[in-house]
Formats: structure tokens, sequence, C-alpha cells
């Protein structure tokens, strides 16, 4: 027993040892941060203070319209990012919708992005740089960054191959305009098809109230037992926190999937 305990000692020492050796040699690791978020302290400040002015009950309503009210708000903001996502979007089709027009027209480059600007603000950027004397494709990409406006990395790409080869960009232009619309075409497609998912979460989130109507409608009296006693409570509670979750949730499909495609 005592020459295997050796042996097993000695094997570990030897794959530990070299192991430990090279953990010296590489460069330490920073400590991970914890950053706690300022909406947390207030939520957690809020609660401990209704919960020594008003009981342990107010804290519980307090955490109910907070997930409600959260969830409401999170899907509005959500809402909104796609609304103006998709409006940038369009804007960028359009932007190289007129910039191709305006460039087979026979203007210059600099002159048709300046006034395509006026009618796509998305190209204002690059407008003021062409001015400038900077570097317009970059610019372009620069403004690529902003959620929608992807469709500008083609608008770049057009306009730097024309730059240093000297070629007319308005036939390029015209095309990567015809491939932005039928981007949009089947993005709408898409939204489309999604619409149907997140108003199924939206009807699941009504579906509780749903509930206690039915409750009314069989004689019971459902709001009293929810809002009278410490089990009332803790259903309304869970049932808040469940329906915030899948309508979250469902959302969150939404938008991987939109992603996906």
């Amino acid at each position: 027993m005592t020459g295997a305990a050796l042996v097993a000692a000695l094997a570990a020492a030897l794959l530990i040892g070299p192991r430990a050796g090279l953990r010296r040699l590489e460069p330490p690791r920073p400590a991970r941060q914890w950053k706690v978020s300022p909406w947390a302290v207030l939520a957690i400040t809020a609660a401990v203070g209704v919960g020594g002015a008003f009981g342990a009950r107010a804290v519980g309503w307090l955490a109910v319209a907070s997930i409600a009210l959260g969830t409401a708000g999170w899907l509005v903001v959500a809402a909104g990012k796609r609304r103006a996502q998709a409006r940038r979007a369009a804007e960028c089709a359009v932007a190289a919708r007129v910039l191709s027009s305006l460039l087979r027209s026979g203007q210059i480059p600099t002159a048709a992005l300046a006034e395509a600007a006026l009618d796509a603000p998305v190209l204002a950027p690059a407008a003021a740089a062409a001015r400038l004397g900077a570097d317009v494709g970059a610019e372009l990409i620069r403004a690529a960054d902003a959620p929608g406006q992807a469709g500008l990395l083609s608008i770049a790409a057009a306009w730097s191959v024309s730059e240093r080869s000297g070629a007319p960009v308005a036939a390029v232009l015209t095309e990567v305009a015809e491939n932005l619309r039928r981007q949009r075409q089947l993005q709408a497609v898409v939204e489309s098809e999604l619409a149907a998912a997140r108003t199924s979460g939206h009807i699941m989130a009504g579906l509780p109230f749903l509930a206690v109507g039915l409750g009314f409608m069989a004689g019971a009296d459902p709001l009293a037992f929810l809002f009278g006693g410490v089990v009332g409570q803790v259903l309304v509670l869970a049932a808040v926190t469940l329906t915030a979750a899948g309508v979250l949730w469902i959302d969150r499909l939404a938008r991987v999937k939109q992603v996906v495609r």
C-alpha cells in the first residue's frame, strides 16, 4: 500500500508540476471586476424603504408592479428600436437609388452625394466628408455601424472601387439599390411572419386577466383571494413573473429568428 501511494504521489507530481510551472509563465489574468447596476441598487433601496415603512407585503406588491411595468417598457422600447432600424434600412435603399440616379444624369460624384443627402440623411456624414476632401468610403463604413444602416457598406464598397479604379459607379450603385430593395422586401416578409409570434406572446400575457374574468362569471371573487392574503400575493407574484418571462422569451426567439433569416 505504501509503495502504491508513493507511485501515485510521484505521478501526480509529474502531472501537476509542469503545469504549475507553465502557469507561472503565463501573463497574470486580470481580476474579474463585478459591476453593480445603479438600477439594482435603486430597486433594493426602494424595497428596503417600502418594507420598513409599509411592511413586507408592500415589498411584494412593489415587485409585482416593477416586473409588470418593466416588461411593458421593455416591449415598447424594443418595438421602437425595430421601427427605427426598419426606417434606417429603407432610407439606405433610398440613398442608393437616388445617388445612382443622380450619377446617371451626369452629375459629379461629390455634387450627387451632397444632393442625395437632402433626400437621405444617412448620407449626410459622407457628404460632409466629401466637402472636406476626406475619405468618403471610410465615412460610409463608419455610418454603417449604426443599427439598420448595414446597407451603407455596399454603397461604401462601390464608392471606394470607383475612387481607386476610376470606373463609373452609377451602374454599380444601381445594382446595389436593387439588392437593398429586395432585402427590404424579404425583411417585410420576415416581419409579417414574426408578428404572429409576438402577438401570441401578448395574448399569453392577457390570459391571467381572462382567468380572473372567468372566476367572476363562475360566481367567485378571485380578487378578494388574490389581494386579501399572503397566499394570493405569492400567486400574483409568481403569475406576473412567469408571464413576463414567457413574453420576453418569445420576443427574444423572434429576434434570433429575424437575425438568422
